[in-house]
C-alpha cells in the first residue's frame, strides 16, 4: 500500500464551484446496450466484493464508518463508485476492469499500471499546480479480498466529458480551453531525461524511469522511441476486419495502413525536432474525456494518468482528444474541397478551435516558460502534429490512407 501525503493542489476558485455542481451525470454504463461492453460491466459488478471495499475504506479511515453510493461510473478500463463516510468526506474507489478481450494488455503492464499511474500523480502533484484528486491506497493485485485492483481518491464535485456528450457548450468553451491549454504547457515543463515511464518514486524524491508497455525503453532519444513503435505497433485492427469494413475501398487502403509502422521506423531520425532530451511528460489520454469539469466547465481535476509517459516533443504536441481532428490526407476526400478547405461547417470551426488554441498556448507560455515555445512549437507544426495524431489513431484501428500522411510529411 502507499499513501500520498502530497499537500492538495487546486486551480483559483475551484472551492468556489462546489455549489456549481447539480448533481453527476453517469448515465453511460445504464445506457449500454446488450453486447461485449456491458457484459463484462455486469460480470466485473457482481464480482466484486463492495462489502470488502467497504470495511478496506474504513480502515484507511481510522475506523470511520461509510457507506456506498448507488451511482456507477463506468469508463473503457475502470468502474467507478462514490463512498460516503459518516463524517461527511467524500472517496472515490476506481476499480479496473478485466481487459474486454485476450491480448488487449499485457498481463505485466496491468499489474504495475497502479503504481507507475501513483508515481506519475506524485510526479504531477510535486512539480506542477495541475489540479489532481489525492490519492489515498492503491491495491495492484486481482485476487486482493475485493476481487479488483481499485484505488482510492478523493471525490470531486464534477463530471467527465464522457458523461456529458463529449461536447462543450458554446458559452463555456473559449474558457475551458485556455483551461485545457494552462494544463497542456504545465505538463511540458514536467521535464525527464528519458523516454520512458515513471515507475517509482526514489527515497531522495527523484524518479525512476521505465519501459513503455508494448514498446520498451526507456529511451535515450525520440528516433529511439520511433524505432521501436514501429516495430512494436500494430494497426488496432484485424486484417481480416480492415477488409470487411474498406468493403470496395479495400484496395486502396489495405495497402496504405500495412505500409505506415514501416515508414515511421524508416524516417525514424527525422521525425523530431528535438531527438535528445529531456522530455515532456504526456498524459496518455489527454482531453474533455480526463477532465473533471463543474456545471460551468471550470475544471476541477485531470484524471486516468495510467498512460503516461516522458515522451517527443511531438506525443506531447498531439491536440488534446477535445480538439482532435482526422488529418486531411488521411480522412475522406470528400470532406474537403479542391483547395484543400474543410467543406462542413463542423470542420471549419474544429480548424479554427485548433488555432485558436495554439494561440492560448503560446500566451501561457509566454506568461510561465518565457521564450520558450517548444509546446507551441510542435502544435503549430502541421507535418509532425498530424502525423503525431495519425500514430494515434493507427493504434485506434481508425481507418485512413496512412501513406498519403507520410508522403505529405516527406514532400
Amino acid at each position: 500500500m502507499v499513501n500520498n501525503n502530497l499537500e492538495n493542489r487546486c486551480p483559483d476558485g475551484a472551492s468556489e464551484n462546489a455549489e456549481e455542481f447539480s448533481g453527476y451525470q453517469w448515465t453511460y454504463y445504464s445506457s449500454l446496450e446488450h453486447g461485449p461492453l456491458r457484459s463484462r460491466a455486469d460480470s466485473f459488478l457482481a464480482s466484486v466484493s463492495w462489502a470488502a471495499l467497504l470495511e478496506y475504506a474504513a480502515e484507511k479511515r481510522n475506523g470511520v464508518s461509510c457507506i456506498l453510493f448507488p451511482d456507477i461510473g463506468l469508463g473503457y478500463n475502470h468502474m467507478v463508485r462514490i463512498i460516503q463516510f459518516s463524517d461527511g468526506k467524500q472517496w472515490v474507489a476506481r476499480l479496473r476492469l478485466p481487459p474486454l478481450a485476450d491480448g488487449d494488455s499485457c498481463e505485466d503492464a496491468l499489474e504495475t499500471s497502479g503504481i507507475r499511474e501513483f508515481s506519475t500523480i506524485c510526479l504531477v502533484r510535486q512539480s506542477t499546480h495541475i489540479p489532481v484528486p489525492e490519492v489515498h491506497a492503491i491495491e495492484e493485485r486481482s485476487d486482493c479480498k475485493v476481487n479488483a485492483p481499485f484505488m482510492l481518491m478523493d471525490c470531486l464535485k464534477g463530471n467527465v466529458g464522457m458523461d456529458l456528450g463529449m461536447s462543450v457548450p458554446p458559452q463555456y468553451k473559449k474558457a475551458f480551453l485556455r483551461g485545457l491549454a494552462r494544463i497542456h504547457v504545465q505538463l511540458s515543463t514536467v521535464l525527464l531525461p528519458k523516454i520512458g515511464t515513471i515507475v517509482s518514486v526514489n527515497a531522495d524524491g527523484t524518479y525512476q524511469q521505465g519501459p513503455i508497455p508494448g514498446l520498451g525503453g526507456p529511451f535515450d532519444t525520440a528516433t529511439e522511441f520511433y524505432k521501436a513503435w514501429a516495430g512494436n505497433t500494430k494497426f488496432g485492427m484485424t486484417d481480416e476486419q480492415l477488409r470487411e469494413v474498406c468493403g470496395p475501398y479495400a484496395a486502396e487502403i489495405i495497402p496504405s495502413v500495412s505500409s505506415f509502422a514501416k515508414s515511421i521506423g524508416e524516417l525514424a531520425d527525422t521525425l523530431s525536432f528535438r531527438d535528445h532530451g529531456p522530455f515532456p511528460l504526456c498524459h496518455g489520454d489527454f482531453g474533455h474525456n480526463n477532465t473533471i469539469v463543474d456545471d460551468q466547465y471550470h475544471i476541477l481535476g485531470v484524471i486516468d494518468w495510467e498512460m503516461a509517459f516522458a515522451g517527443p516533443w511531438e506525443m506531447l504536441g498531439d491536440f488534446p482528444l477535445t480538439l482532435s481532428i482526422i488529418p486531411p490526407a488521411i480522412d475522406a476526400p470528400w470532406n474537403y474541397n479542391e483547395d484543400g478547405s474543410p467543406k462542413s461547417a463542423d470542420l471549419i470551426e474544429q480548424f479554427e478551435d485548433q488555432k485558436w488554441y495554439v494561440e492560448a498556448v503560446k500566451q501561457e507560455e509566454n506568461s510561465n516558460r518565457g521564450n520558450i515555445h517548444y509546446l507551441s512549437d510542435a502544435l503549430g507544426d502541421s507535418r509532425r502534429q498530424q502525423l503525431a495524431t495519425a500514430m494515434r489513431m493507427y493504434q485506434d484501428g481508425k481507418i485512413g490512407t496512412y501513406s498519403k500522411i507520410i508522403d505529405k510529411f516527406m514532400a
